[in-house]
């Protein structure tokens, strides 16, 4: 993915002047993303430990979340994004599902990050934050005021009701189809697909582990 969003950003530049504001920036919001899974999944990485403890699992390292449903739901975000910008450009509907879409990306990692303070906090966690928090804020906030200014600014150039449908339904649509989807049909408890390492919560995992009854991955062999 590292590739495909050297490729967006030199997309964006070259054509900066002749792109619209709306296409720059919802092209933005695909790299930005692409950054964000690099948060979620390596540096630190471990949002998945939290999302999985949120849904009531108490197999952290498989389900719901798994590598599996995880990449389908980022890499597939990320595609999507290329097809649209490749044959019709990003317009007024795909813009207002991808303002809402980073809004709600801030507004969770945000909620995320104060849950974990609760759950970690007696463990040794002391800042608010969630992986994909960083990105978030410097990245999806940003994108999302600028289409809301670019998309409300105008008072002639408003978005029709037809397309905050076609925007707000799009992007249910797509979050169904790339998150709920994935996770009802591929996250099972069995998955071979585990991930293999707690990430910003290594600090803290074992003991909640070990307090709340939960279990994360274990190398063949290896004791508890």
């Amino acid at each position: 993915m590292a590739a495909i969003g050297i490729v967006l950003a030199y997309l964006t530049y070259k054509h900066r002047h002749d792109w619209s504001k709306i296409n720059i920036l919802c092209t933005l919001a695909v790299i930005v993303l692409i950054l964000h899974v690099l948060e979620e999944w390596v540096v630190p990485g471990g949002l998945h430990y939290s999302y999985n403890i949120a849904h009531g699992s108490n197999d952290l390292a498989r389900y719901p979340m798994n590598r599996l449903t995880d990449m389908i739901t980022n890499f597939g975000a990320v595609v999507l994004g290329c097809i649209v910008l490749k044959f019709w450009g990003f317009r007024k509907p795909a813009a207002i599902a991808v303002m809402l879409f980073s809004a709600f990306e801030v507004v969770i990692h945000v909620a995320i990050g104060i849950t974990d303070m609760q759950l970690f906090g007696p463990y040794g966690m002391n800042v608010l934050y969630s992986p994909g928090l960083v990105t978030s804020l410097f990245g999806f906030l940003p994108i999302s005021i600028g289409l809301a200014v670019e998309l409300l600014g105008q008072k002639g150039e408003r978005p029709t009701f037809w397309q905050w449908v076609m925007g707000v339904g799009a992007m249910f649509f797509f979050c169904f189809l790339l998150i709920s989807l994935p996770e009802m049909l591929l996250g099972n408890a069995e998955s071979p697909y585990e991930f293999t390492n707690r990430g910003f919560y290594e600090s803290y995992g074992e003991a909640f582990e070990a307090d709340n009854g939960m279990r994360y991955f274990e190398y063949e062999g290896s004791e508890r």
